[in-house]
């Protein structure tokens, strides 16, 4: 019981994380939002499509179809806006979907359509196309075609490790590996299943990807039930429980429960295995869920009967018969029956339990389920040879012997299979890569091949180009060598003149302004004369006056700054500025004009004094031009300027 339904618990959990594995990993919005948002008609088409993926996923797992309405809706626009991406995501939900409802062809072939879509050389494309092969993978396996399954699992594997190795990747792939190991359990594979566990695990732990962690402990609390390792079952049990509830998964702790009272009923342990069960019990009974009660009530029905308070067991059987008329699962009236008979067997009733498992084996219900079948024929050859049936006996030994061969050979053929197809998996995986790679050489050989004639060609071209220049060229030379000459010479010449006016212009400019600021100091220094003349009792009038005076003497220190600095600046060269705005395209002119200022010698105050700004604001054009100028740190601005 604790391992039948493992798988499918596994991959349905597997399959609702899968589908957000792809999202963004901030807050989704809540249904009522993602519907005012997609009514808007101002909404972009991509934003449009995200909110219906994301309405449609509200929807899984109701009894209606909403989820398919708004995956559709936001398929339609996916195709109108050519958004291939998105068409792919979709489709991937709607075959989610199909799982859910137990189509499991109908899931393939909107995995076949997402297909359609993808380009496998797109790195974006990658997790998708590796969530499509999942989804057929749970498909083949729910259909009994593991091999298929393992394929599938495999391919999705191949995307997922070729992808960027982000958080969500990882977890996206911890998540394969997990149910890559239920699978090779399944086939009897175990210690296979027990490298792709940890593989899960070890992809998990150092992302803190808790719900992973938990699932893969989930499997090894499993796997050791099977083994009868009941310690350390319960171990990994404890540690499942405590990564749920890191994450608030209310659901799989209870699972875990469940869990936990089976093993508690190998060990006879009964009342620790009814405690613990009843709250699940009452937990079920509130949620009004049918298929969920029956097994409760089954198991605890099974417990009073192996403790031998039958009047209990014959009570909570009774219960489950009920909760079972709502229920749509074949195999709870089988397992019923089968209660019921254990029940009569306790009662020491052989001839009633004969009848009841007898009716079991008659029931067209049974031919879905050959391992509950085999369990039916070993219990009613036992009670006949207990009634001294020796004929009955034999007919349902050999029944129950051929079965159980039956069940093996399958079992062993399976686990050929799914090596088998493994093996060739690998094996034509592998010479793909080598063709891919011998491909991949052929064409870098060919694109060498081609570069080097395109090379030689071009070489050859510009050589005989060269030369038919060099001879034309040699032969026009002669007859145009002088008047060349002549014409250089006369450039040249209106060349300086233009330059001797600029020169003579800038001269007459610097020698106006000097004389200009040379008036200026004769009136200040007359003005400071003049106060310095006049007599001041008032204290505070003296020092105004005083203050005039220091301000008109900074005045006239400033101007004489300002005499040198154009004469200092009419002195330097236009190579500098002509050089800073060949290599340096990204300075603004306030910069380059403070570059110039610094080749000059000029201090961060004197510029300051210059420019009319602060000294902290010529600082901070310092520290730009240096950024701008990608100078190595501690090598000296002023240096590296003048060197230009």
């Amino acid at each position: 019981m604790f391992t039948k339904y493992l798988f499918l618990i596994l991959t349905c959990i597997g399959g609702v994380i899968s589908a957000y594995a792809q999202e963004p990993a901030s807050s989704y919005p809540t249904k009522k939002e993602l519907l005012n948002l997609i009514s808007s008609q101002q909404l972009p088409a991509g934003e449009k499509i995200n909110n219906l993926r994301m309405l449609g996923q509200y929807y899984m797992g109701e009894p209606n179809d909403s989820a398919a309405f708004y995956f559709n809706k936001g398929l339609l626009i996916s195709k109108k806006e050519q958004d291939s991406f998105n068409a792919m995501r979709l489709y991937n939900r709607m075959a989610l979907l199909q799982i859910y409802n137990e189509d499991d062809p109908a899931a393939i072939k909107y995995t076949d359509s997402a297909f359609s879509y993808a380009n496998r050389n797109n790195q974006k494309h990658f997790a998708s196309i590796a969530y499509s092969y999942q989804i057929q993978a749970r498909a083949n396996y729910y259909q009994e075609l593991n091999d298929l399954a393992l394929e599938k699992y495999l391919e999705a594997n191949k995307y997922l490790l070729k992808d960027n190795q982000d958080p969500e990747t990882k977890t996206f792939l911890a998540e394969n590996y997990a149910d890559l190991a239920s699978l090779y359990l399944e086939t009897d594979n175990k210690k296979t299943a027990l490298v792709c566990i940890n593989k899960s695990l070890n992809l998990s732990k150092p992302i803190e990807a808790f719900w992973e962690i938990g699932e893969a402990y989930e499997f090894l609390a499993s796997y050791y039930f099977e083994e009868e390792d009941y310690d350390r079952a319960r171990l990994y049990v404890d540690s499942s429980k405590t990564m749920y509830r890191r994450v608030d998964y209310q659901e799989g702790v209870q699972t875990l429960d469940k869990y936990l009272s089976d093993i508690y009923l190998k060990e006879k342990k009964y009342a620790e295995a009814i405690a613990l069960y009843i709250p699940l019990l009452k937990n079920n009974k509130s949620l009004e869920v049918p298929y969920a009660l029956v097994d409760d009530y089954l198991f605890i029905s099974e417990v009073y009967t192996e403790k031998d308070e039958i009047q209990l067991a014959t009570k909570y059987l009774d219960s489950a018969k009920i909760a079972s008329l709502e229920s749509t699962n074949l195999l709870h009236p089988i397992n019923i029956g089968r209660q019921q008979a254990k029940i009569y067997k306790a009662q020491n009733n052989n001839k009633a339990a004969i009848q009841e498992f007898t009716t079991l084996l008659n029931s067209e219900a049974i031919n879905d389920y050959v391992e509950t079948e085999k369990y039916i024929t070993k219990d009613l050859y036992e009670l006949h040879e207990k009634n001294n049936n020796t004929a009955a006996s034999l007919m349902y030994y050999k029944r129950y012997s051929k079965l159980k061969d039956s069940l093996e050979d399958a079992l062993a053929e399976n686990k050929f299979s799914v090596l088998k197809s493994e093996f060739n998996y690998n094996e034509l995986n592998s010479k793909l890569e080598s063709q891919e790679a011998q491909i991949n050489f052929s064409k870098g050989e060919q694109k060498r091949l081609n570069e080097r004639n395109f090379f030689i060609i071009g070489f050859i071209g510009l050589l005989a180009a060269f030369f038919i220049f060099s001879f034309f060229r040699q032969r026009s030379l002669s007859k145009v060598k002088r008047e060349n000459l002549l014409a250089k010479q006369e450039v040249l010449n209106v060349k300086q003149k233009a330059l001797d006016d600029v020169v003579a212009f800038k001269n007459k400019q610097i020698t106006d302004f000097a004389i200009h600021i040379s008036e200026k100091n004769d009136l200040l220094d007359k003005i400071k004369v003049r106060l310095k003349g006049i007599k001041v009792t008032n204290d505070s009038h003296k020092e105004v006056v005083q203050d005039t005076i220091h301000f008109i003497n900074s005045d006239m220190d400033q101007n004489r700054e300002k005499i040198q600095l154009y004469q200092q600046v009419s002195e330097t060269t236009d190579s500098f500025r002509a050089k800073i705005d060949q290599l340096y395209t990204n300075l603004n002119e306030k910069e380059k004009k403070i570059a110039t200022m610094l080749r000059l010698g000029q201090t961060s105050k004197q510029i300051a004094l210059q420019l009319g700004i602060s000294s902290a604001s010529v600082d901070n054009y310092r520290y730009n031009l240096r950024k701008k100028m990608a100078i190595p740190k501690g090598e000296s601005l002023k240096a590296f300027i003048k060197e230009i």
